[in-house]
This record gives structure tokens, C-alpha cells and sequence, in this order.
């Protein structure tokens, strides 16, 4: 049987799921972990999941972050892919398709351990690696603001993860500037005061520099590699301290380029315009195989995934 048709067995289950934890009083729940899980671990790495639908983008953040060799995160590791029921943007999401974002996120996670597996495989011997299977969780959480998506994680009851973890939440540039952003936080004064708990705790973020490229206009937006290291330096200089940032928890955000220009000009968008021109080439291109293979097998005439 297919992964895609396996998927698509669990998701009455998946609904169910959701509809559970949306109707109860949790902030946080795991629904689904790829792979073996093995008892204590030191570094929990998050990447959202809100996207729709996964990408190869989404992936290399994954990926480069946890194989990347400039910083030293303590080991084990493990990954949480987390759907936010909730978008600080958009307001809630439609509730029809929680059961279709999971199974996206479902076969994303075993994409992600099929690239682990290749990419440990292909390795030079000697090199520093990480473990050579990583558990990866999917799970659900009501905040859409990440110190509120860290701050949940470590209260949910019963306790998701005992060992206490540091929080490596993965992000891109764009996103790390929303993060500072103090229109965001405009219920505490200073604004950015509101970000204290989540430093305190040591968790961190781990920013995938956005390069500038013809093909993606909105990356324009963002400046160059260079002018993005600015920013960081800025923050680190103390330039948000006014706005209730200080300059000590800048040094908790750490920038790393996506290596050979990896995924530039890939966007969600792109993939939805694809699905609805049933573009596949293009579709198989953006992203992973198995979510390329859904929306494949259950898109319809109309461009509707089923």
C-alpha cells in the first residue's frame, strides 16, 4: 500500500483528533510520531507547520538546521512539526481541513526521516553528525505566537516531554522580524517585554537567512545576506531595548544560510497555483515526494484536493 493511501485511511481518525483537542482545555497535544522514540533527549527543534502545503523550503529549514555544524546544539535530538489551530494573521483556521493539513504533515515527517537517512548515508567518514534516526513528533497547539507555542509545550499536562528540552524553534528571516516585531505584543509595555519567559528559559531561534533572487519578488523585501546579519547585529547592539528586548536574549537567535542557494523562490503559493493548474512537473518539483504524491492521487478536475 502507498503512503498516500495509507494516509488517507487515518483520517477520520486525524479529524477525531482534532476535534478533541480544539473542543478541550489542552494547549498542546502530540498526535503522531514517525519514528522510534528513545527515552531522554536535550534539544527539541520546532518548525511550524501552519504552512499549507509543505515544501521543499520547509524542508531544507529542517534539515540544514539540524545538520549544520557552525553551532552545537546538546544531543539527542528530536523534531516536532507543530500545526497551530490558531493563525496570528488569519484568524482560525477552517476546521474541514485540519484532517487534510495532518495527513500533509504526516507525510512530510517521513519524508524528512527518508532525508535524514540519505543524507547521514552520504556523509564523509569522520564527520560530526547527528544521531542517525531522529523521532519526529506532529502536534497540535492553540497559540500562534511562538513563546506562547514554548510556553504550552512545557506546561501541557501530562508532561510531553520530561526531560525538559531546549526549544530550537526553526524559522526564516521574514518570520524572525514578525518575532521582534512589537505590534504584535501590544497588551504588554514594554511590547517585546512579552518575549522574557521564552528567553529566560533558554530556548532559541534558528533563522534560515532569506536571500535576495529575481524569480521571488517578495525577497526583495529582506535585503541582502549581509543586511540580514545587520539586523541580527542590531538587535544584539540593542537596538529593540527600548521596545522591552534585551540585547543578552539576541544572542539566542542565531542566522545560518541555506546552503548552494537551497529552495530559493519556493513558496506555498507557488504549490497551490501548481494544484490548481495541475501543473504536477511542477508540483514534484516544490515538494517532498510524498506530499507531491497526494495531491497527485486526490486532486480532482476542479483543482480541489479530496
Amino acid at each position: 500500500m502507498s503512503r498516500v493511501a495509507a494516509i488517507k485511511k487515518t483520517l477520520s481518525s486525524l479529524e477525531n483528533s482534532v476535534k478533541q483537542f480544539v473542543s478541550s482545555s489542552a494547549d498542546f497535544r502530540i498526535v503522531q510520531t514517525v519514528g522510534q522514540s528513545r527515552g531522554e533527549f536535550r534539544t527539541l527543534f520546532i518548525l511550524d507547520s501552519s504552512f499549507n502545503p509543505p515544501s521543499i523550503a520547509h524542508l531544507s529549514l529542517a534539515t540544514n538546521a539540524i545538520f549544520q555544524q557552525s553551532l552545537t546544539f546538546a544531543r539527542p535530538y528530536r523534531l516536532l512539526l507543530l500545526f497551530s489551530t490558531h493563525n496570528a494573521d488569519k484568524g482560525s483556521f477552517d476546521h474541514s481541513v485540519f484532517a487534510q493539513r495532518l495527513a500533509y504533515m504526516s507525510l512530510f515527517a517521513k519524508d524528512i526521516s527518508d532525508h535524514f537517512t540519505k543524507r547521514l548515508s552520504s556523509c564523509p567518514p569522520g564527520a560530526s553528525l547527528p544521531e542517525s534516526s531522529i523521532p519526529i513528533d506532529i502536534g497540535l497547539t492553540k497559540f500562534p505566537y511562538y513563546h506562547d507555542k514554548s510556553a504550552a509545550i512545557s506546561k501541557a499536562e501530562p508532561q510531553a516531554y520530561p526531560s525538559k528540552p531546549v526549544h530550537v524553534h526553526l524559522i526564516g528571516y521574514d518570520t524572525i522580524i514578525r518575532v521582534c516585531a512589537p505590534r504584535y505584543y501590544q497588551d504588554h509595555s514594554p511590547p517585546l517585554s512579552a518575549l522574557a519567559p521564552f528567553f529566560e528559559a533558554g530556548h532559541r531561534f534558528l533563522v534560515t537567512m532569506r536571500p535576495s533572487i529575481a524569480s521571488d519578488k517578495s525577497s526583495a523585501n529582506f535585503g541582502t545576506l549581509d543586511e540580514q546579519r545587520g539586523y541580527l547585529r542590531q538587535l544584539r547592539d540593542g537596538d529593540l531595548e527600548d521596545q522591552g528586548l534585551k540585547k543578552e536574549w539576541a544572542n539566542q537567535i542565531d542566522m545560518i544560510e541555506s546552503p548552494n542557494g537551497e529552495a530559493e523562490g519556493v513558496s506555498s503559493t507557488r504549490i497551490r497555483e501548481a494544484i490548481a493548474e495541475q501543473n504536477w512537473q511542477e508540483v514534484q518539483t516544490l515538494c517532498t515526494p510524498s506530499v507531491a504524491a497526494w495531491f497527485v492521487e486526490t486532486t480532482d478536475n476542479g483543482g480541489h484536493s479530496s
